[in-house]
């Protein structure tokens, strides 16, 4: 067993990053935190990252998370934690929340140690107003941060400039000086370089086009449905763009996205600092022209009306849970796969937005989940749609969706594997019809 006296000497550091900052970059915390472990003879035994999130919250910093449980588990090696500074703790608008976890390290006999600021680790009234009135800063960089990103976005939208999100299929980003002159498209993964360009939207291929005008004629057929329109896709082979199959989620989105009429509609929700999203009034939405129609504006028109609750032959909530009955009768068992398959019955969307989710559903004809686990393929491959009835599990589950609860589950699909398939988590978010948040959005919380 470790003697005390070994043990004081023993820290751990933690490093966090929410943008390619050079003076922030975990190579440079890291080297600050070095040399004042050498100088005042502590011995780093071990290192905690969260590189590229946000410090608005603890949600998705895995990194400190371990960190605060390493802190409390009864076998804990260390006696001391060494931070660059306040806001790498965290940048939390509430600054009793940053002294909450800082208390709890301290009342497990673990100092945290911030090395670059001006305070020292004690408990002096000055270093409690000092440390607070840091808090409070980190915290109002935030805040202003986000104010200062949300105007410019709305300054950048009427031009046309696009404004961050998954690219809709149909579509490819080009790449274009400020001056609006064009340089090159855009593949999925990259972004721009330089400061001073921008992104616009630009027609995809004719092929995507074609299959767009389709899902719209296929939609104005009688008793038509997002399913079933997904279920024909996938059974002709249609690519879908992503890799993966057609999903009535998806399918709903692109029946109602305007880029199809040629215009790009932007602001009609806004969700700073990790707050919950709010829908503004449309007086506030940015409507701009981009493009050429893809879809004649009346045929959209009617697509709408069809589209929103009632606009076809509506289903009693008996009716919808009749079709849930009959999908457990035939498999044993029910999940947001067979519920999109089966031929008519409403999408798993339908099921959340008419009884708040899929599980009330479930409740509702006495259906009880099987415990949590995870279906994989055959020899350890995941099919699509395996992966995304995983991801949608863990969000029922867990109320949301990270890199390290997708990780934390024993035998699920890792969340290496679905940037690989998917090409990101937020396309996979976005297939699986998950809520997710814009690039643009997070870098504010910064």
């Amino acid at each position: 067993m470790m003697s005390k006296t070994d043990l004081s000497r023993r820290a751990v550091e933690y490093v966090r990053m929410s943008t390619e900052h050079q003076r922030y970059s975990i190579t440079n915390q890291r080297s600050a935190i070095a040399t004042y472990a050498e100088g005042r003879g502590y011995e780093l035994i071990r290192s905690y990252e969260d590189a590229g999130k946000s410090g608005l919250t603890l949600k998705g910093r895995d990194g400190l998370q371990r960190l605060l449980a390493d802190t409390l588990g009864p076998t804990r090696d260390f006696s001391a934690i060494i931070v660059l500074d306040v806001s790498r703790w965290g940048r939390f608008q509430d600054p009793d929340q940053a002294a909450h976890y800082e208390f709890l390290c301290r009342q497990a006999g673990v100092r945290v140690i911030y090395c670059a600021e001006p305070f020292v680790d004690d408990f002096g009234p000055m270093t409690s107003v000092l440390k607070n009135l840091k808090r409070v800063m980190a915290a109002e960089y935030s805040r202003e941060l986000s104010v200062k990103l949300s105007r410019a976005r709305l300054q950048q939208a009427p031009p046309g400039f696009r404004q961050g999100g998954v690219i809709t299929y149909g579509f490819r980003r080009q790449l274009v000086t400020e001056n609006g002159e064009p340089r090159q498209f855009l593949e999925r993964g990259h972004q721009k370089a330089l400061r001073g360009e921008r992104v616009r939207f630009a027609l995809g291929a004719e092929a995507e086009l074609a299959v767009i005008r389709r899902i719209f004629e296929l939609f104005l057929r009688p008793k038509a449905t997002f399913a079933g329109i997904a279920r024909t896709l996938n059974e002709e082979g249609v690519p879908s763009g992503t890799g993966g199959p057609w999903e009535a989620s998806r399918i709903g989105r692109l029946l109602r996205h305007e880029l199809f009429i040629g215009q790009y509609t932007f602001n009609k929700v806004i969700k700073p600092l990790r707050t919950p999203a709010v829908r503004n009034p449309e007086s506030e939405w940015v409507r701009v022209k981009v493009a050429d129609p893809i879809v004649a504006p009346a045929t959209f028109k009617r697509v709408q009306k069809l589209a929103r609750p009632g606009g076809r032959n509506r289903l009693t909530d008996e009716e919808m849970l009749a079709r849930l009955r009959r999908i457990l009768a035939r498999e044993g068992r029910l999940t947001p796969g067979l519920i999109d398959r089966d031929r008519g019955t409403p999408c798993t969307c339908t099921y959340v937005k008419r009884f708040g989710s899929v599980g009330d559903a479930y409740a509702l004809i006495g259906y009880r989940k099987p415990p949590f686990r995870w279906r994989g393929g055959v020899g350890g491959y995941w099919t699509d749609e395996a992966i995304l009835d995983s991801i949608r599990t863990v969000h029922e589950t867990r109320g949301y969706v990270t890199a390290g609860l997708i990780d934390a589950v024993e035998g699920g699909p890792s969340n290496s594997t679905i940037r690989k398939r998917f090409g990101s988590l937020r396309a996979c978010y976005e297939l699986a019809g998950l809520p997710h948040e814009s690039s643009e959005l997070v870098l504010a919380a910064h």
